[in-house]
């Protein structure tokens, strides 16, 4: 990794939590999404997170803060790269000096993880940023797929939750459904693209963190099995819906409708004014279709670049072996 002159670099602590966020927000903001990032969500983002392995912070002599990136290690072989460079330190080579951390981090990280499986490093940039576009293109970074964040506001009148025959919902029971949860996510998420499987220890992370509110983790049941599973936060004053997922048995009947329609009115019982989600555009399962009826709108569209590190089987393929 290369910083420009007299730039310094370390792992992210929670006492930058505040000065991370406005440099987050501030990148956002000048690559079109107006959507400030709070200290709160960002520590929420972090639960689960080593930060002294996962996150590096970049700055200028005087100790601003230049630039910021964390990754998401899926099974070693999918790192998925969050990177931000405040517009006062743009064309300094800063984002370059973090693009070449999360691809030694990747180089790392795959020789944990079966030689047989491709490795890969991706990043999801605001489809307007057209220079971040520029960068990873000329570093043999290729678009692949394209990524909404969709939206709806909670300051209005919800509609009731229609359940099919046969189908409960109730609160998720720390202690008793962790497990079963993690696995009901797992099976629902294996038609998502280029996905492998989570690990339940990143999963028990959630439930630990300082937001972490069973009344907002939404289980669909049908007798004794999870149907569908609805996981929401709350970090500040606007939901974050983290998993909509129904799994295969249950498609096709309505649940997944149901379920945002009843996260939606747990998030605005205590206060918040939208809830959102992040979503493939291009889903095998039609999931923005099912969020558009359910009143949601694209906030921002995010295109998902990749770069393989080292050649071989997809590596969502490993989740139907294990």
């Amino acid at each position: 990794m290369i910083l420009p002159p007299s730039f310094t670099a370390a792992p992210a602590s929670e006492d930058d939590a505040v000065a991370i966020a406005a440099a987050m927000s501030a990148s956002q903001a000048a690559n079109g999404d107006d959507s400030a990032i709070t200290a709160d969500e960002l520590r929420s983002d972090w639960s689960g997170v080593d930060l002294a392995s996962d996150s590096l912070v970049v700055r200028n002599p005087n100790g601003a803060i230049a630039g910021y990136v964390d990754v998401d290690n899926q099974a070693n072989l999918v790192v998925s790269v969050y990177a931000y460079v405040p517009p006062a330190f743009r064309d300094l080579g800063v984002g370059t000096a973090l693009r070449q951390w999360s691809e030694a981090y990747g180089q790392r990280a795959m020789h944990s993880a079966p030689v047989a499986y491709q490795a890969l490093v991706q990043q999801f940039i605001p489809s307007p940023a057209e220079s971040a576009r520029q960068l990873l293109e000329d570093a043999d970074y290729r678009a692949v797929r394209e990524t909404f964040t969709m939206e709806t506001s909670l300051d209005r009148a919800l509609p009731e939750p229609v359940w099919p025959e046969g189908i409960a919902v109730r609160p998720f029971i720390p202690g008793q459904d962790d497990r079963a949860t993690f696995e009901a996510v797992e099976d629902a998420f294996r038609d998502m693209w280029g996905r492998p499987r989570g690990t339940f220890d990143r999963f028990a992370a959630m439930t630990t963190a300082p937001e972490f509110d069973p009344a907002l983790w939404l289980l669909a049941v049908d007798g004794d099995e999870i149907a569908a599973t609805g996981l929401a936060r709350m970090p500040a004053d606007e939901g974050w819906i983290d998993v909509i997922g129904v799994r295969r048995p249950w498609r096709q009947r309505g649940i997944g409708l149901a379920l945002l329609h009843s996260l939606f009115s747990a998030l605005q019982s205590r206060g918040s004014r939208t809830a959102a989600l992040s979503v493939d555009a291009e889903s095998l399962t039609g999931a923005p279709r099912l969020y558009g009826r359910a009143g949601m709108t694209v906030r921002m569209s995010y295109l998902r670049y990749r770069k393989e590190l080292r050649p071989g089987h997809d590596p969502a393929a490993l989740a139907e072996q294990e």
